[in-house]
C-alpha cells in the first residue's frame, strides 16, 4: 500500500465502488445499445433523404413508407432474436437513481435539462442555421428532392448535410422549424458513456475515465450546441463510436461491431467535410479487424454501400459536378465571387491556428473588450508578419460573449486539463517504458488529425468547428499513472464539480438563450440606475436576441395572403426561414443580380425581400435595386445584426409589366 505525502489509501465502503467489472459491464451494455440504435436511426434518415430525392419522393408519403419499412424490419428482428427488455420500468428507475446519485452525473443531468429548456424556448439563434441550414431543407422539401439551389450563398449547396437529413422529416410533418435541436441533444446524452468506453479501451484507468467522461461533455461547445441547431459537436458521437466499435471488433472478433464502426465512420464524414481527418484514428483502430469482412461477405458489401451512401461521397459527387472540385469551393468567375475565400499555405495555416485556437478556447464567458481586441487584430494584419494571415476569415476575431456559434471546449475545461497535466506529473511521474502499439497509435493519431485540420482550416470560429476533435486530445495525457492519483484528490474533484456548476450558470445567462427574463430585468435595472452604463450594454446584448426572433416573422403581416411565392435578394442574410412557416403556405425563391423583372414575374414573384448586407456586397443601394428591377418600396425595418450593429431590411413590390 502506498502512503506518504501525496497519496493515502482510505477504506472504501462497498456501496461506493463504481468501477467493478460487473457495474462497468452493465453500464457499457446499456450505452452500447443506445449508441447502436442512434447509429441505425441516423443511417435510416440520411439514406432515406438521398434515396427519396433520387425517386423525387421527398414528401410525407415517401417518409411514411420509409418509417413503415423501418418498423417492419424492427418487428422481424424482434421475432428472430426474441429480444425482450431485461429490466422492468421499476428496475430501470432504480438503476437510474443509483447511477446518477453522485454529484458529477447529477450535474450532467442538470446541464442536459437546461440545454433542453434553452432549445425548446427559442427559435434558431445563430446565423449559420438561419442563413443556410434551415432554408436549404425548406427548398429541398418544396422541390421534393435534394437539388442544387440557385443562390449566391454557396454554403446552401456544398456544406455537409447529414444533420439536415435528420431535421427534414420533423420539419415536413410539423410544418415548422421548432425543436430542431433534438439531434444535438440526443447526441449530448450519449457522450459520457462513449467517452468512458473509448478512454478505457485506450488504457485510461476506469476511475480517471469516469471523471473525465462527465467533465468533457460540460465543455462549452457540447453544452451550448446541445440546445441549438449547430452541427459541430453533433459529429463527435460518430467519431467516438467509430473508434469504440473498431476496438471492440478487434477484442472480440465481432463482425457486427465492425459493421457499426463502418457506419459510424460514414456518418462522421457526412456531417462536415472538415471532420475527414478524424478518419485516421478510425483507420488505425479498424485495420486489424478488416479480415472480419470475409465472414459474411454479402452483408459486409451491403454495409459498405450503405456507409458510402451516408458519407460525404454523394455530396462530393454533386459538388464536383457543379463546381469542379469535391469540396464545392467557389472559384473565380463563378456567381459566388462575392465571397472571399483563399487558402493559406499549410505552414501559415498551422501557425495561425496555433494562435487562434488557444485564444478562442481561453476567452472568458463575457469579453467586454472584444471591439478593442478585434481592432488590434485588424491592425496586426496590416503588418508584414500579419499579412501571412490575411487569408483567414476574420483572423482571431472574438465576440462579446461565448455562444453556440463560437464556443470551443471552453476556458474551464482547458484550465483543468493544464492543471491536471502539471499536477499528475508532480504527484507521480510516469516511469513506464514507452512501447509502440496499436493503442498508442490511436491515441496520437487524434493529435495528428488536429494538426491536419489546423493546416487547412482558415475559416471563422475554428474552435467550435473542431468540436469533434477534442475527444481525441485527452487520452494521450490521461493514461499517465499520476492521473489515477490525482482524481482521488478532493480538491481536484471539487474543481471538476465547480466547473460543471459554473457551466450551468453560464447556460442561465446565455445571451442567445437566457433561462430568465433577461430583457425585462435589465431594462428595469438600466432605468433605475442610469449611470450604470454596463447595464444598458447588457440590455442591448439581450435585446439583440429578441430582434433575431423577430426576423423569423419579418413583413409577414404586410405581405398579401394570396402571394404564395416571394423573392429574397441576399447573399448571406438570415431572414428567410420564417417566410416558409407554416410550410406549404408560401415558397421563397432567391433573386440573383443577373435576373430581370420580367423573369421574376414570370416565376410568379411580385414581392421581394431585400437586405442591405447583400446589396452592400453587390455595391448597390435600395434605390439602385428598385430602379434595376422596376419596384416600389413598401416597407422597411432596421434590425440588429449584433450588439450595436444594424442591418436594413426592405420589402419591395415589383411594378406590373406593361401588356404587350
Amino acid at each position: 500500500m502506498k502512503s506518504g505525502r501525496y497519496f493515502v489509501r482510505r477504506p472504501i465502503h462497498w456501496k461506493t465502488k463504481c468501477f467493478t467489472k460487473r457495474n462497468r459491464a452493465g453500464h457499457a451494455s446499456s450505452v452500447l445499445n443506445a449508441v447502436r440504435i442512434w447509429i441505425l436511426f441516423s443511417t435510416l434518415l440520411v439514406a432515406a433523404g438521398w434515396i427519396l430525392s433520387a425517386l423525387h419522393e421527398l414528401n410525407r408519403i415517401g417518409y411514411g413508407v420509409t418509417f413503415a419499412l423501418g418498423a417492419g424490419a424492427l418487428f422481424l428482428w424482434h421475432r428472430k432474436t426474441g429480444w425482450h427488455p431485461r429490466n422492468t420500468p421499476a428496475q430501470l428507475l432504480k438503476k437510474f437513481k443509483r447511477r446518477f446519485r453522485r454529484p458529477a452525473p447529477c450535474l450532467f443531468l442538470v446541464l442536459a435539462a437546461m440545454s433542453f429548456a434553452a432549445g425548446a424556448l427559442y427559435l434558431a439563434q445563430n446565423n449559420d442555421s438561419n442563413e443556410y441550414r434551415i432554408p436549404r431543407v425548406w427548398h429541398w422539401l418544396a422541390a421534393g428532392q435534394w437539388h442544387w439551389i440557385r443562390t449566391l450563398d454557396f454554403r446552401m449547396n456544398v456544406a455537409g448535410c447529414n444533420f439536415e437529413w435528420l431535421l427534414a422529416p420533423l420539419m415536413l410533418f410539423t410544418r415548422h422549424d421548432r425543436f430542431l435541436f433534438w439531434g444535438n441533444w440526443i447526441s449530448f446524452l450519449l457522450l459520457p458513456g462513449l467517452f468512458f468506453s473509448v478512454f478505457t479501451r485506450l488504457k485510461v484507468r476506469p476511475r480517471v475515465a469516469w471523471w473525465w467522461a462527465w467533465l468533457l461533455p460540460s465543455g462549452w461547445c457540447f453544452v451550448l450546441q446541445a440546445g441549438s441547431e449547430m452541427n459541430d459537436s453533433f459529429a463527435a458521437i460518430y467519431a467516438l463510436a467509430s473508434v469504440d466499435f473498431a476496438l471492440r471488433a478487434r477484442e472480440n472478433q465481432s463482425a457486427r461491431n465492425l459493421w457499426f464502426s463502418i457506419l459510424a465512420a460514414g456518418l462522421l464524414t457526412g456531417a462536415k467535410q472538415t471532420d475527414l481527418p478524424l478518419l485516421l484514428p478510425w483507420l488505425i483502430a479498424v485495420f486489424p479487424s478488416l479480415h472480419l469482412l470475409r465472414k459474411r461477405a454479402a452483408a459486409a458489401i451491403g454495409v459498405l454501400l450503405l456507409a458510402a451512401l451516408v458519407s460525404f461521397l454523394p455530396l462530393s459527387f454533386f459538388n464536383f459536378r457543379h463546381t469542379g472540385n469535391w469540396m464545392g469551393t467557389p472559384t473565380p468567375g463563378m456567381m459566388h465571387a462575392y465571397w472571399k475565400l483563399e487558402s493559406p499555405s499549410c505552414f501559415w495555416g498551422f501557425i495561425g491556428n496555433v494562435f487562434c485556437l488557444p485564444m478562442q478556447n481561453l476567452v472568458p464567458p463575457v469579453f467586454p473588450f472584444s471591439h478593442r481586441w478585434n481592432d488590434e487584430m485588424h491592425l496586426f494584419l496590416q503588418t508584414p508578419f500579419g499579412s501571412h494571415f490575411r487569408t483567414f476569415e476574420n483572423f482571431c476575431r472574438l465576440g462579446r460573449s461565448v455562444n453556440e456559434g463560437n464556443a470551443g471546449i471552453g476556458l474551464l475545461v482547458s484550465i483543468l486539463a493544464m492543471v491536471s497535466v502539471i499536477a499528475a506529473r508532480r504527484f507521480q511521474p510516469d516511469r513506464r517504458p514507452f512501447r509502440m502499439d496499436l493503442l498508442v497509435l490511436v491515441r496520437w493519431s487524434g493529435i495528428f488529425a488536429l494538426f491536419v485540420f489546423m493546416c487547412k482550416a482558415a475559416t471563422f470560429q475554428n474552435a467550435r468547428q473542431c468540436a469533434a476533435y477534442y475527444a481525441f486530445l485527452f487520452p494521450v495525457f490521461l493514461v499517465s499513472e499520476g492521473q489515477a492519483l490525482l482524481v482521488r484528490k478532493q480538491w481536484w474533484q471539487k474543481l471538476v464539480l465547480a466547473a460543471m456548476l459554473a457551466t450551468a450558470g453560464m447556460l442561465v445567462v446565455s445571451r442567445n438563450r437566457p433561462l430568465f427574463p433577461a430583457v425585462t430585468i435589465m431594462t428595469r435595472v438600466a432605468q433605475q440606475h442610469r449611470n450604470w452604463h454596463w447595464a444598458e450594454r447588457v440590455r442591448e446584448s439581450y435585446a439583440y436576441r429578441l430582434s433575431h426572433d423577430l426576423q423569423q416573422r419579418l413583413f409577414k403581416s404586410v405581405l398579401p395572403a394570396q402571394e404564395h411565392v416571394i423573392g429574397y435578394a441576399t447573399v448571406r442574410s438570415s431572414d428567410e426561414p420564417g417566410q416558409w412557416v407554416p410550410f406549404g403556405s408560401r415558397r421563397v425563391e432567391r433573386v440573383l443580380p443577373d435576373d430581370t423583372a420580367a423573369e421574376l414575374q414570370a416565376r410568379g414573384i411580385h414581392f421581394v425581400l431585400v437586405d442591405s448586407d447583400g446589396m452592400g456586397l453587390l455595391g448597390m443601394s435600395i434605390g439602385d435595386w428598385t430602379n434595376r428591377f422596376d419596384g416600389t418600396l413598401v416597407d422597411s425595418k432596421e434590425l440588429e445584426s449584433g450588439p450595436g450593429e444594424t442591418v436594413g431590411e426592405y420589402l419591395v413590390r415589383l411594378n406590373a409589366l406593361p401588356k404587350k
